[in-house]
């Protein structure tokens, strides 16, 4: 019994002074957000995993893996992560905002009028230029 409560004890005092999977997981989203805007993909990418692995509910590593992804010319790698960030917080404008401009990239304009819509609707900023000409394409 007594050596039970001391493994319990030890247990409970190794989880709090680790800190939370979620704390865990902001450490390396963060980290992975400095590699990503000094373009230091593959680095980022280690990151996001890392922050994946803590939180799989974490929707802004997936973004920003994403982003990643697609700055390292992995564009099939990259949809799938935005897509899954959406399919995590369904309210989420930026993923719909670069999933247009993939859209785009590729000259698929009805498409990539319909995510810049849905990142307009969801809140994000100055998307008239985006979506001024989408009446063309619906």
């Amino acid at each position: 019994m007594k050596k039970l409560f001391f493994a319990s004890l030890a247990l409970a005092f190794l989880m709090v002074s680790c800190g939370s999977d979620s704390e865990k997981s902001r450490k390396y989203l963060d980290q992975g957000i400095d590699y990503l805007y000094t373009s230091q993909f593959d680095e980022a990418i280690e990151f996001f995993d890392k922050a994946i692995k803590y939180d799989n509910n974490n929707y802004e590593a997936y973004y920003y893996r994403g982003c990643a992804y697609s700055n390292n010319f992995k564009k099939d790698k990259a949809m799938r992560d935005w897509n899954k960030a959406i399919e995590l917080k369904p309210d989420y404008a930026d993923p719909y905002f670069n999933i247009g401009l993939l859209y785009r990239r590729v000259n698929d304009y009805a498409m990539a009028c319909y995510y810049f819509k849905l990142a307009e609707k969801y809140g994000r900023q100055n998307m008239e230029d985006y979506v001024k000409y989408c009446e063309y394409y619906e």
